[in-house]
């Protein structure tokens, strides 16, 4: 989720099978007439005449937005890796986890026995999973072998004990078919990702988050929300949308199911992006920053009706409208040159930077001033604030 000039300019069309998700009445150019002002902006018209949005080439007024919320100071004390432990990872969690792989063990077995688990043996499968992520050998079986060894594992748990508890380990009661919701394709662990959310939910969110795709490495084939994302450090593993502050704090998360076939009113990146912020308190003037997959222009009026502002990278085909110079007035000019356009309500503004490539950002709170310098290959180039901005709290 690293964000810095030469990956901004690159941001483009990422998940190009997404780019449907948008609603015709901003990006069909058979349904638009865009037409160009006397003054400089664009109007965007649909075929009914009615105006859409209208931009202009003027200054763009930063509005207060003098963060209101809840201030975040770190604790005097640190707590230790457990105390951070249960915070994530609550006691009811453990103890509901105990009593579905014990009832599990039971319903699995011909003879109906019971492994009666604990919740410490619990806290250890998960510890000894969190310690193989930091050792990690080519199999589980490794960490018993003679050879390769790793004491804080097979010191604490027995090699047969493990594998026999990863085999039932359950989070909720397969034969409860009240359970089972045909639209939920995460029915099987929903109990567990409920209460965790909760967990996150109780964090105080800060003034600046980020929203973005995380991917969870996973290369089983039994899941079925198991996503290959090219590019990806890991490209097989489930996808989840996250909130996260600018301190890398997970504050909100959404599983990415595919083909629900669920309308979005949106867009489905725009209305995800929308869920994710629901539960930041309107009115205290919270900063939201994500990349071209969740940005529109309705995106960043729906957020403003809660004072919400944003930033983020932009796609050609969502710029609703609005004109801007092409990528070779941009190059004679030199790198560092900008363009932008302000709504005419002046709720928001697109910015057009050109580095090496051009890079599109719209914001309802940041424009162009004040310029920066951006060091690159030892060559000082001019920044607009919207772009230092976004390098600075996108990919938290």
């Amino acid at each position: 989720m690293e964000s810095d000039e030469s990956s901004l300019c690159g941001d483009s069309n990422s998940e190009s099978n997404y780019l449907d998700e948008v609603p015709q009445t901003y990006m069909n150019p058979g349904q638009q007439n865009t037409d160009q002002r006397t003054d400089g902006g664009t109007v965007q018209e649909t075929d009914q005449g009615k105006k859409l949005f209208s931009w202009r080439k003027k200054p763009f007024e930063t509005p207060e937005c003098t963060f209101k919320g809840q201030s975040v100071t770190p604790p005097d004390d640190l707590f230790t890796p457990l105390e951070y432990f249960r915070k994530s990872i609550t006691p009811e969690m453990l103890d509901s986890l105990k009593e579905q792989t014990n009832l599990y063990s039971v319903q699995k077995s011909d003879h109906h026995n019971n492994i009666n688990t604990t919740v410490k043996e619990l806290e250890i499968l998960i510890g000894i999973y969190l310690r193989m992520g930091l050792c990690q050998l080519p199999g589980n079986r490794a960490y018993w072998e003679n050879d390769t060894r790793c004491p804080i594992v097979a010191d604490n748990m027995s090699r047969n004990g493990f594998q026999t508890l990863l085999t039932t380990l359950h989070f909720t009661d397969n034969t409860d078919h009240s359970n089972r919701q045909v639209e939920d394709k995460c029915w099987k662990i929903r109990p567990w990702l409920d209460m965790f959310r909760k967990q996150c939910l109780d964090i105080t969110p800060e003034e600046y988050n980020s929203v973005d795709k995380q991917i969870v490495s996973f290369r089983g084939t039994r899941s079925p929300i198991r996503q290959y994302v090219k590019g990806k450090p890991h490209p097989w593993g489930l996808k989840i949308w996250a909130c996260c502050s600018s301190s890398g704090i997970l504050c909100d998360f959404v599983v990415y199911e595919d083909g629900t076939g669920k309308k979005t009113v949106l867009g489905m990146g725009s209305d995800t992006e929308v869920k994710l912020c629901e539960t930041l308190p309107s009115n205290q003037n919270y900063k939201v920053f994500a990349d071209n997959f969740f940005s529109s222009a309705p995106l960043v009026l729906k957020l403003l009706e809660r004072q919400i502002y944003f930033v983020g990278t932009l796609r050609s085909n969502r710029l609703a409208g609005c004109m801007l110079e092409d990528d070779k007035s941009l190059a004679k000019r030199g790198r560092g040159s900008v363009d932008a356009r302000v709504e005419k309500g002046e709720s928001m503004v697109i910015v057009k930077w050109y580095d090496n490539k051009s890079v599109t950002l719209i914001s309802s709170y940041c424009a162009t001033e004040p310029q920066g310098k951006a060091d690159k290959a030892f060559v000082e180039v001019n920044r607009s604030h919207i772009v230092k901005e976004y390098n600075t709290f996108m990919g938290g």
